[in-house]
């Protein structure tokens, strides 16, 4: 089953038929390809043929191009790192902040490059591939609950300035409320989440995580 279709078909030598194919594009089209395949059915339970058939391209250009199947899952989590990268460092942790951008994250329509899965299913969806890729996926975690502290140490979320040791355990748990509602909408779709607009939803959520980042709320 491929997720998607190659815009063309490959011939045997891994080159699109109808136009020339250069190494940038086909490592790209490998690359998207494993993004979603890595994120919607995991490491273990995808393989490199089918990865191949969904960019369209041999599955031998894999191993040119990322020497392996470890190598290929660390250059999808590199790029997958970029998605966190890109988030604003000031504001980031404030509780509408958060909660507009989980909530905006779970619609149907969101994150087609990942097989419309949240790309945090990617990084905590198994321990598979190498030592490399495991620092990688924790580098890139331990990356937003820093984010998270430091916005919150500074008191831009609502509260007080909170100190070093604080801030970072506010960040940790209230990056476990994100991961913990989407890993359950993830499993389980058809569930209290899935109704991404409820005034409700919001309201709870923005108010868990008030009182996880706000001094002035928890006290």
């Amino acid at each position: 089953m491929r997720l998607h279709e190659p815009s063309e078909h490959p011939d045997p030598t891994g080159e699109a038929v109808g136009r020339e194919r250069n190494a940038d594009a086909t490592r790209a089209d490998l690359l998207k390809a494993a993004k979603r395949r890595f994120t919607v059915y995991g490491f273990e339970r995808t393989t490199v043929r089918e990865i191949a058939a969904d960019a369209g391209a041999n599955v031998s250009l894999i191993n040119r191009y990322f020497g392996s199947k470890d190598g290929l899952l660390a250059a999808v989590l590199a790029e997958t790192a970029l998605v966190f990268d890109g988030r604003p460092t000031v504001g980031a942790a404030r509780p509408e902040t958060v909660v507009d951008e989980l909530l905006a994250g779970m619609r149907p329509d969101a994150w087609p490059e990942f097989g419309h899965e949240n790309p945090l299913v990617l990084l905590l969806r198994d321990a598979a591939g190498d030592e490399a890729t495991a620092k990688l996926r924790r580098r890139t975690l331990d990356a937003v609950i820093e984010r998270f502290a430091g916005d919150i140490a500074s008191g831009d979320t609502g509260g007080g300035d909170v100190p070093g040791d604080e801030a970072r355990l506010r960040g940790a748990l209230l990056f476990a409320m994100m991961v913990g509602v989407v890993s359950l909408h993830s499993a389980l779709p058809d569930n209290a989440f899935d109704v991404t607009d409820s005034p409700h939803l919001r309201s709870m959520l923005t108010e868990i995580a008030a009182s996880i980042t706000r001094t002035d709320v928890t006290g």
